[in-house]
């Protein structure tokens, strides 16, 4: 068995390989070294062993998730296989068709949004995401690897954790694609498999609407976090004035969180579980509480190449949004009203010391 590293104080300095210049995984438990075996990665301190799936890790741990991880390791092998039998293209509708049991057409819709998402992000690492390329960039929530693609194409080598490895291994072969060998893993986002104070940009988006544990998520972001690292995240508003955008129902945001499942399972017959929105003044109250970093939050515009795959009802009240958003009252209003909100920041030199 090969040993990853040494001791954790050495995590970080070393060179696990080629493809990842900057970052080795730990024991997401324990924090402690691993060994690598043929098969798996193991902790000596904790006794975990951890499988490697579609060749990538799998440090996922008991917490609660919106996924099954046995159902999940199968559909990441399968979609390894479609990708090399049929394409990724091919690969990315079976996610929706098989996993998501979506109808044909709305298959092919999110498969078109998921294809170009590459492109917007590309043209937003010009942009907001600006200042979340100092290397390296770990992205938690990778998904089907839309924004991991984008920092492909300008050279990174994309660093993440997902909690589903299906999706993961769509991301894997996307960026593969572009030249690239990508550093991945399936984790949870409230245990990530990291040293302290490890990355210098952490991105996430949409993903802490999602988590089970929206505390211990921005702890973790804050412990991974060198000193005078940047953060970046994305979630849309909980007081939206559009429709959920999850389950299609309007008004769940501004119901009391004892009542939101069971209006969303009245009118729309799913359940609302591992959907949690926050509002402006909850997520700055999560801050304050897990790891004292100081979010700046804004509310932008809807992007026009988003807007172009949309059906032209919701195309059309999108483009009033947009209208509306470039207005001095919209920024009075948009945590009573806003579609979705972008959340960045860094982390202070100063909490080095105080940890």
């Amino acid at each position: 068995m090969e040993r990853v590293s040494r001791t954790v104080s050495e995590i970080g300095s070393e060179h696990l390989d080629k493809t990842s210049p900057n970052l080795n995984w730990v024991c997401p438990r324990c924090r402690a070294v691993l060994v690598k075996a043929p098969e798996s990665y193991l902790c000596e301190a904790c006794a975990g062993n951890y499988p490697i799936v579609a060749e990538m890790p799998d440090f996922r741990i008991d917490q609660p998730a919106w996924i099954d991880f046995g159902r999940d390791r199968d559909r990441a092998c399968a979609i390894d296989e479609i990708v090399r039998r049929e394409g990724l293209e091919a690969a990315i509708f079976d996610v929706f068709k098989t996993s998501r049991r979506f109808a044909e057409a709305k298959c092919r819709f999110r498969t078109r949004q998921v294809q170009a998402g590459a492109d917007k992000y590309t043209l937003q690492l010009g942009g907001w995401l600006a200042d979340i390329q100092a290397e390296p960039v770990f992205e938690v929530g990778i998904g089907p690897g839309q924004l991991a693609v984008a920092l492909a194409r300008r050279g990174y080598v994309p660093h993440g954790i997902d909690v589903s490895m299906e999706w993961l291994a769509v991301a894997k072969h996307w960026v593969r694609e572009q030249g690239v060998e990508p550093v991945f893993a399936g984790a949870m986002a409230e245990g990530l498999p990291l040293p302290d104070a490890s990355v210098r940009s952490y991105v996430s988006l949409d993903v802490i609407e999602h988590v089970g544990d929206q505390g211990r998520y921005l702890a973790e972001m804050a412990r991974i976090l060198k000193p005078g690292g940047h953060f970046a995240l994305v979630t849309p508003n909980r007081y939206s004035l559009s429709p959920e955008p999850h389950v299609g129902v309007w008004g769940v945001g501004y119901l009391p969180r004892s009542l939101q499942g069971r209006w969303v399972q009245m009118r729309a017959g799913v359940s609302y579980d591992f959907n949690r929105l926050l509002g402006v003044r909850e997520l700055r109250q999560l801050f304050r509480d897990n790891g004292a970093l100081v979010p700046q939050i804004d509310f932008p515009a809807i992007a026009e190449a988003e807007i172009l795959l949309f059906p032209p009802g919701k195309a059309r009240f999108a483009r009033l949004y947009n209208r509306i958003a470039r207005t001095s009252l919209f920024r009075l209003l948009a945590p009573l009203g806003g579609a979705y909100y972008r959340v960045t920041g860094r982390k202070p030199d100063e909490l080095a010391a105080a940890e």
